[in-house]
């Protein structure tokens, strides 16, 4: 991902509202450089999607990476927004992309996640947990929003 991607990823951002977090272009600039992937999903010459993971001891202000350091000190990677536009969806795009990131996640020993619960991100859930995905944790987001927490455990 790079600044030529900003407009792209914001418009998908916004496209899945409700199950992400709103995003502006000044915070995604911010994400894309403490983050531990920043990429888009290109099919075709044209953004599809995008995701953005941390390691521990970076720069990510989000609450669910404080508990997530708190619980796992430094044995975790984030998952911290995966989007896929919705025409590209229930086409493997998502799973392609948890692939690789679980493959990256190998030496933390886990991949973590967050998923809203009010409303209930029903696909987001499914799609965790059939992965393989547990809930280790509940959380309440600053605007009020439950959410569960969610590891998968990579370790051999």
């Amino acid at each position: 991902m790079n600044p030529a991607d900003y407009g792209a990823v914001l418009a998908l951002n916004n496209a899945a509202a409700g199950l992400v977090d709103p995003l502006g272009a000044d915070r995604l600039d911010w994400l894309r450089l403490i983050a531990a992937h920043a990429a888009i999903v290109d099919l075709d010459g044209k953004p599809a999607g995008f995701v953005l993971t941390f390691t521990p001891g970076s720069a990510y202000d989000g609450l669910e990476f404080d508990w997530f350091t708190q619980t796992y000190a430094d044995r975790f990677l984030l998952i911290e927004r995966i989007v896929v536009a919705t025409e590209h969806r229930r086409q493997g795009i998502a799973s392609q992309v948890y692939r690789a990131i679980e493959r990256a996640a190998k030496p933390f020993d886990r991949a973590v996640a967050r998923v809203r619960t009010h409303p209930l991100d029903d696909s987001g859930l499914t799609f965790h947990t059939t992965r393989g995905y547990i809930e280790v944790g509940k959380q309440l987001l600053p605007d009020g929003t439950p959410a569960l927490l969610l590891t998968k455990e990579l370790a051999d």
